[in-house]
């Protein structure tokens, strides 16, 4: 598919503003790319911190996707974003479920998909992501876990080109869902004693035991059920 991109130099948040475009009439492909986030967003109501000069910030909008549950445009997303880091850096990431990107254990990228219902018709989806490509002194909260790419940012034109590119590809090939298999491998959830944080529920303790092709994980709790888990966040203990 082929994006109309937008680029921004300060924005609040690329999903929100992309979000504002969508109700406003943009097309399918419209992507949005800024230098820096004053409120960027993140998963389950955090936010995603992103400097000035030392990310890629970007949003994307599918309207009526082929794929119409979240986490599969999420993990489609996540695909083009490992495809993209591999082929830029050389090296290889690797997914914690269902959005974290990951290069030595660290968080380096996160993705963030909303979308829009109509009678349980997904109208349109926004997917944001944002990847840390030189970001360094990130606040005490996160700079236990996150890093980035490089030490600089000589790789941030190259890297964003390939971004696009397989962005492009993922989402244009989506209907054969190929890239949960480039997904599976690269999941370092899976195999793991996890446990299940879901927004007003209490935490859950499971064993993660594969990804299904809806992108949910699979998990089985101690007294032997199993569950597919599309939403929330997976801890690995």
């Amino acid at each position: 598919m082929k994006f109309d991109v937008i680029k921004k130099d300060v924005v609040t948040s690329t999903n929100t503003l992309l979000k504002e475009m969508a109700h406003s009439g943009a097309k399918s492909g419209t992507l949005i790319i800024a230098n820096k986030q004053t409120a960027g967003k993140g998963r389950m109501g955090r936010s995603f911190y992103s400097p000035e000069n030392t990310g890629i910030y970007l949003s994307v909008l599918l309207r009526e996707p082929s794929l119409s549950e979240p986490t599969l445009l999420t993990t489609a997303a996540a695909v083009a974003v490992m495809k993209a880091i591999s082929r830029t850096t050389k090296r290889e990431p690797q997914v914690k479920w269902v959005n974290d990107i990951l290069l030595d254990n660290k968080k380096v990228c996160g993705i963030l998909t909303e979308g829009e219902f109509c009678e349980s018709r997904l109208m349109f989806a926004i997917v944001g992501i944002g990847i840390n490509v030189s970001t360094q002194n990130f606040p005490d909260d996160i700079k236990s876990r996150a890093g980035s790419i490089a030490a600089d940012t000589s790789l941030k034109d190259e890297l964003t080109q390939n971004l696009l590119f397989y962005l492009s590809q993922e989402f244009e090939n989506a209907d054969s869902r190929e890239f949960l298999d480039y997904y599976r491998k690269r999941c370092v959830t899976v195999g793991k004693n996890i446990k299940i944080i879901s927004p007003g529920k209490e935490p859950k303790e499971a064993f993660a035991e594969g990804i299904d092709d809806c992108a949910a994980l699979i998990v089985r709790y101690a007294d032997g059920t199993t569950e597919n888990i599309s939403s929330g966040e997976a801890s690995i203990r």
